[in-house]
């Protein structure tokens, strides 16, 4: 699908159904991990396995979390053109600091990944690891085009990189249906629904990229 494709109404609207989304998953996000930040100061005696790995390893687990948070809130605002436009020197100051906070959360992020005991299985440790990198690299990849002043596909790797950060959300999404469906239980679909979390996401984040895209002028 390309900006071409649809009436500039029915872009604005796809864009605001977005945004719509991404404010859902960032509130599911924050939400959950306000519950474990409760769970791991008042030493939840009753944790399942799943939330018994976070107790064990409470430094490690709330510094992810720290960060991780502080990128999704922030993230956002790094991509509001008016803002980009009308202080661009905000925009810049802000950016070196989520690319700061960005890397703090996936490094902590891998740490988790190799110290945490696995849950989920085999389909859980390949989906933490594959998508962890790849959110990595894509930070990466966005940082180098910045400096490259190649600003267009700096936006477009940082539309990737958040939306892999955006990606727990969608797996909590896709876990709570499981459950209530009746499809799977909490630890059989938890690692079918991080490969269905961050592949939806990447998959919205690839079609809001052509929709936004900016048309390469011809000479």
């Amino acid at each position: 699908m390309t900006s071409a494709a649809i009436t500039p109404t029915g872009k604005k609207r796809l864009i605001k159904a977005g945004w719509g989304a991404a404010g859902l998953l960032i509130l599911v996000l924050l939400v959950f991990s306000i519950i474990r930040s409760l769970d791991m100061v008042g030493g939840n005696s009753v944790a399942d396995d799943f939330e018994v790995r976070y107790l064990e390893h409470p430094v490690v687990t709330s510094l992810h979390m720290l960060f991780g948070m502080a990128f999704i809130l922030l993230a956002p605002f790094q991509f509001n053109v008016k803002l980009r436009a009308r202080k661009p020197q905000l925009h810049r100051w802000m950016g070196r600091c989520l690319v700061f906070v960005a890397f703090a959360a996936g490094t902590f992020g891998i740490v988790s990944i190799a110290l945490l005991p696995v849950f989920g299985g085999l389909a859980s440790s390949t989906a933490s690891w594959f998508f962890g990198g790849f959110f990595m690299i894509s930070l990466v990849l966005a940082l180098l085009r910045a400096r490259q002043k190649n600003f267009a596909a700096h936006r477009e790797w940082m539309i990737r990189t958040f939306a892999v950060a955006l990606g727990v959300g969608t797996q909590r999404l896709v876990l709570a249906y499981f459950q209530i469906s009746g499809t799977a239980s909490f630890y059989e679909g938890f690692g079918p629904g991080l490969w269905i979390g961050f592949s939806v996401n990447l998959l919205v984040a690839e079609i809001w990229i052509n929709l936004t895209r900016r048309p390469v002028k011809q000479n």
